[in-house]
């Protein structure tokens, strides 16, 4: 099985876009990737669009070698909803619009799938189900909260288990926040692991107090702990935070005593990070938008 992390926070853009490749078919999980309308007071600079321009061309060239396409929820950073070419003869395996869904997301769902009528080859929905391409055996959870509440909808998380190892692309479940978000983690037990949280900069919502944040990381030290994870990428939220390693410091401690090796998406792929929207403000001082642009 080879992972392959297309963007993500930590190379610059909102996205978890991920390529998963096995003997039988070729995955690609939740081709999207956006960037945050506003931080620090400021809009997104001129870097961090031609980065995004730039990562969704390559989402778009392995769509390409796709045989399946994987869509957890219509968040904009998960899916390119006005691209159908994009989804032009693949099986699509997407989250149901009609169950456990807020009105936003579902209005989003039916007009994607309006504009690929006639493109995709195939459309399932996979809440809760299993199935198998060749000996591959793709796993999708019920659907759980995108964080702690219900109101940013629900989100489906996935695993990929080739010959007894299994690759877990956890969605934004935004930590994991609650115990239902690892219960699937637990069944599925994991080698490969790729989370998305938690939520640290934003302040007092979500994961990002004290008290929310430490419960967090029990959760994730428990996964490490209970599961026979050996790589986990951190990365989504998290990386939107630019003191997001000294914030978690005590996961990785727990982690490097076990032997297990968490590393950004980014640095998985042997890159540096690259927060650009951590660093926002510090772009705009260093390269205003008019010198930039210019660039």
């Amino acid at each position: 099985m080879r992972i392959t992390p297309l963007a993500a926070e930590s190379m610059g853009s909102r996205s978890m876009a991920t390529f998963v490749e096995t003997r039988d078919c070729r995955v690609l999980i939740d081709p999207g990737a956006n960037v945050g309308p506003f931080r620090y007071g400021l809009p997104p600079h001129p870097f961090e669009q031609f980065c995004l321009e730039k990562h969704r061309e390559r989402i778009r060239l392995f769509a390409r070698l796709a045989d399946v396409i994987v869509i957890t929820h219509y968040h904009f950073d998960h899916f390119i909803p006005d691209d159908p070419e994009l989804y032009r003869d693949k099986i699509l395996l997407l989250k149901n619009p009609n169950q456990r869904i807020n009105v936003n997301q579902r209005r989003r769902a039916f007009g994607f799938l309006k504009g690929v009528k006639g493109y995709a080859r195939e459309v399932t929905y996979v809440d809760s189900r299993s199935m198998h391409f060749g000996k591959t055996l793709m796993t999708f959870s019920d659907p759980v909260p995108h964080g702690v509440a219900e109101k940013l909808g629900f989100v489906i998380q996935v695993a990929l288990c080739e010959d007894e190892q299994t690759f877990l692309f956890s969605s934004d479940i935004q930590g994991p926040c609650r115990d239902d978000s690892v219960d699937f983690i637990l069944q599925q037990n994991p080698e490969f692991l790729y989370l998305d949280g938690p939520v640290t900069y934003l302040q007092q919502r979500d994961c990002s107090s004290e008290e929310p944040l430490n419960e967090t990381l029990e959760r994730m030290k428990m996964i490490i702990e209970k599961t026979k994870a050996t790589q986990v990428i951190i990365d989504h939220h998290l990386l939107r935070d630019f003191w997001w390693k000294e914030k978690t410091e005590s996961l990785f401690t727990f982690a490097g005593r076990r032997g297990i090796l968490i590393r950004t998406a980014a640095e998985f792929r042997g890159e540096k990070n690259n927060l650009l929207e951590a660093r926002r403000n510090q772009l705009y001082e260093s390269d205003p938008p008019e010198k930039a642009g210019s660039a």
